[in-house]
């Protein structure tokens, strides 16, 4: 067991799939291309190994942990959602800081969300409140695009986080 899971022992069979190119941001395209001052192509680049040794000095057991490489609109397809085998999720971080990288991060999600799901977006402030850029404009897109879908602001965290816990009808 890990440090995690002795003491919320309910983790212990907790699977987590983790979403990411490993090679930073992509080029700023299409309403992002007006960022590209702002956000460099392959910044924030982390190796996929680097990210496993940091994850498991974070005590999390490696062996409920599948990562998916690759740019989200080439790896997050109909065969990798069978393949997966994903029921519901409990929780979801987007961190794509890029409206054109959210997109379809929220459409691959869809299917997963339940009454309940707590999803966290680790950029939403990032441009300044505004919700007709980056994460925050995909995500209101998203909830008019499924109406089944109602979102309620949850917690606020630092300067750009926000969360939202929603519910399915």
């Amino acid at each position: 067991m890990t440090k995690s899971t002795k003491r919320y022992p309910r983790l212990a069979n907790m699977r987590s799939f983790v979403f990411d190119s490993f090679e930073g941001l992509p080029t700023p395209t299409g309403i992002d291309a007006d960022e590209s001052e702002r956000y460099e192509p392959r910044e924030y680049a982390c190796d996929l190994n680097q990210f496993r040794r940091n994850v498991k000095r974070g005590g999390v057991d490696l062996r409920n942990v599948r990562c998916v490489a690759g740019w989200y609109d080439k790896t997050l397809t109909p065969a990798l959602k069978q393949e997966l085998g994903i029921q519901k999720a409990a929780i979801i971080l987007i961190d794509c800081d890029l409206y054109e990288s959210t997109v379809p991060v929220l459409n691959f999600i869809t299917d997963y969300v339940q009454t309940g799901t707590v999803v966290i977006f680790d950029d939403w402030y990032s441009y300044k409140g505004r919700l007709d850029r980056g994460e925050a404009k995909a995500f209101v897109e998203w909830l008019k695009l499924n109406p089944r879908i109602q979102a309620n602001e949850y917690h606020k965290c630092g300067r750009t986080i926000m969360s939202f816990i929603l519910q399915v009808d």
